[in-house]
């Protein structure tokens, strides 16, 4: 007798869900398939969907991983590169997994932008992630949030969970590199009084430019460990701006919305600087590592290409 194939597991499927019941709906058929299947159930949730899931799971939400150390959501650019290393180990050591999470979309203090910037990571995460081959089910509560955000959400996962817990494919979903490419920003206005402003004419400036803006991120409130990381990261896209664009171009830096914001502005083309810096780069080539190191490093990367330049901001949250 020749068995007939279930339905394929999801590689990266959002799980819209409106009430308690609609949530244990869509979560229990897809944990339960990997408990049966011999797989490491792995669910970063927040502690309301946990109840909820667990609850229903009864007995087996034991067997669920509830959490992993370094896998959340809160800081967008550590969230991204920890969940990239674990499913890399995972999938090194032949080991079936697949996730369950549960992204932040409030934003916090920093509103607008961390949700476009929490958004491009999960387009990013379709291609980062998804090349491992483990099941992953992402879960939004409508109620929560407005219907343009979540239509956003929509263009940004290439499969949905149906009312059933069936998975199909997306008709609304959009390519990462044309969704990267159309949602770069957006970037701050710059306000009145900053704690840096600085001119940038040659190469010479760049290790000055570095270690000031170190300076300035502390005096901001930042602390000594992430005031070094604000100086890491910019001084990645002070070397771009000086490698790859024109001078002369300007750094500054200033807090307020519960965050150290710098910005790098300089001149010269910088269409793919939107859809850089995603992936670990190619070291062999020699290049590329630039952005992806400050992506792991800020909690936003914000980028706007004009006619006369390009601005990318880097924002770090205080503690």
């Amino acid at each position: 007798m020749t068995s007939v194939p279930g339905p394929p597991d999801p590689h990266h499927a959002a799980a819209f869900y409106d009430s308690d019941e609609d949530l244990r709906t869509r979560a229990l058929s897809f944990l339960r398939a990997g408990l049966d299947g011999g797989e490491a159930v792995v669910a970063v949730v927040s502690q309301r969907a946990e109840k909820i899931v667990s609850s229903a799971l009864g007995d087996d939400a034991a067997r669920i991983r509830w959490g992993l150390p370094g896998l959340s959501y809160q800081h967008l650019g550590r969230m991204s590169e920890a969940f990239r290393s674990y499913l890399a180990g995972r999938r090194a050591a032949g080991a079936k997994t697949r996730l369950l999470t549960e992204g932040d979309l409030d934003g916090g203090p920093l509103g607008t932008s961390r949700r476009a910037a929490y958004l491009r990571a999960e387009a990013a995460a379709t291609q980062l992630f998804g090349g491992y081959g483990f099941p992953w089910i992402c879960l939004y509560d409508r109620r929560r949030y407005p219907p343009e955000l979540l239509a956003d959400v929509a263009r940004v996962h290439p499969q949905v969970v149906e009312a059933e817990g069936l998975v199909t494919g997306n008709a609304e979903y959009v390519e990462p590199a044309a969704y990267l490419s159309a949602h770069p920003g957006p970037v701050s206005p710059v306000p009145a009084g900053v704690a840096l402003e600085m001119k940038l004419t040659e190469v010479g400036d760049l290790a000055v430019a570095r270690h000031r803006v170190g300076d300035a991120a502390r005096t901001l409130g930042l602390t000594m460990a992430d005031s070094r990381m604000a100086e890491v990261a910019a001084g990645e896209v002070l070397a771009n701006a000086f490698r790859h664009g024109i001078m002369p171009g300007q750094v500054r830096v200033w807090g307020g919305d519960g965050a150290v914001t710098v910005r790098v502005d300089s001149g010269g083309p910088g269409d793919a600087v939107a859809t850089a810096g995603f992936h670990p780069p190619d070291l062999d080539v020699g290049e590329g590592a630039g952005l992806w190191v400050a992506r792991q490093l800020a909690d936003v990367v914000a980028v706007e290409t004009r006619p006369d330049g390009t601005i990318v901001e880097l924002q770090f949250p205080l503690s």
